[in-house]
């Protein structure tokens, strides 16, 4: 018979060894029903009686539980961005192999979203591309206005970075992208000339984060789909040359994420414009981020003024959470997250205007 004090059993779980204890304490309350209950205990400043077993579950649920995504309260920006599948391992990968193959290219094409083309720039590229040309690509220009994109090349332009816009659906800006790479690269060959060398392609490098229309861009480049795309992050994977014509090769990458990101308001708009999975946040505290930065653009009354249109309920007298219910119980039954996700599904299709979140800093 096992007693208090001695050794456990051997060959007993941790689960069969207190149910075990249980039955010896049961038995021995029939015999004396005064006697109190013998419940062996580790908490030793614990003001409710619990077992080594519960005690150790409750630490390891601390020590796994997640961030909290949203606060509920209301009037403050503390929406977060969790980290869950943020840095997966086909993205560790596709880095460490873009590095080594960046030795090995003449020019860098770096695409951002249009929409956010601060948030999705890279913090670590430049270290990685060195003295390397470098031509940004400011894709999706479809859905902003052609006075922002303006604002936008006029600043990078006054900073000496050369800027192309493109659309990767219908092709725009694709030539001018490839005489500009082309034109930037002419130096390979003129040292290669000088070597007696005969001349080559030019090789260039496309990335960016993910979802920012990298496939779409060579896809317009070959003029034909060699590349799979889709409107999802993640969709490539692997490193792989592509001729692009007589003129020019291209490496095509997986989009890369920094493998930390702490500032929220990126991971926000990241967000917003599914430039990262859908697993590290929840679709109705985004949404009504959303709604709270358009109130801050230039463009506010006319981008809210829409909403109102379309969803027949006005954004004017409410926070972006509040508007969420209140579509949600409108038109989904209270369901929050279907409504959330119809709010972020219409601005990713332009059908709440054509608006960049993001805009140069005002001169000073």
């Amino acid at each position: 018979m096992w007693r208090w004090g001695s050794r456990w059993p051997a060959g007993r779980t941790p689960r069969a060894q207190e149910a075990a204890v249980w039955r010896q304490v049961a038995g021995r309350e029939r015999q004396c029903p005064t006697r109190p209950p013998a419940v062996r205990t580790f908490a030793s400043n614990s003001s409710t009686s619990k077992t080594w077993y519960e005690e150790k579950y409750e630490r390891d649920f601390q020590r796994k539980k997640r961030e909290k995504v949203y606060t509920g309260r209301k009037g403050d920006d503390s929406i977060k961005v969790q980290r869950v599948q943020w840095y997966p391992g086909h993205i560790a990968k596709a880095e460490r192999l873009l590095k080594e193959r960046l030795k090995a290219v003449d020019v860098i094409l770096e695409l951002r979203d249009a929409r956010i083309p601060f948030s999705t720039e890279h913090p670590d590229l430049e270290s990685w591309i060195g003295n390397k040309p470098k031509i940004l690509v400011l894709n999706r220009v479809d859905m902003i206005s052609k006075y922002e994109l303006r604002q936008l090349e006029g600043w990078y332009s006054s900073r000496g970075i050369e800027v192309v816009g493109t659309n990767g659906k219908t092709g725009q800006g694709v030539p001018k992208l490839v005489r500009r790479a082309v034109a930037v690269s002419s130096e390979v060959n003129e040292k290669r000339a000088a070597k007696g060398l005969l001349p080559r392609e030019v090789r260039a490098a496309v990335v960016g984060f993910p979802n920012v229309g990298k496939s779409a861009i060579i896809n317009r480049l070959m003029k034909r789909k060699a590349c799979e795309s889709a409107n999802v992050p993640g969709v490539t994977r692997q490193l792989r040359w592509i001729k692009a014509g007589d003129e020019l090769y291209v490496l095509d990458a997986p989009g890369v994420l920094p493998s930390s990101l702490e500032n929220q308001t990126a991971a926000q708009n990241l967000a917003i414009c599914n430039d990262i999975g859908k697993a590290s946040y929840l679709e109705s505290a985004i949404a009504g981020v959303l709604v709270e930065r358009v109130k801050g653009l230039p463009k506010a009354g006319e981008i809210l003024r829409e909403m109102e249109r379309r969803y027949k309920i006005s954004p004017e007298d409410v926070t972006g959470e509040e508007y969420v219910y209140a579509l949600a119980d409108r038109l989904f039954n209270g369901h929050i997250e279907t409504a959330g996700a119809r709010i972020l599904r219409d601005y990713g299709k332009g059908n709440l205007g054509k608006f960049a979140l993001e805009l140069p800093p005002p001169a000073r």
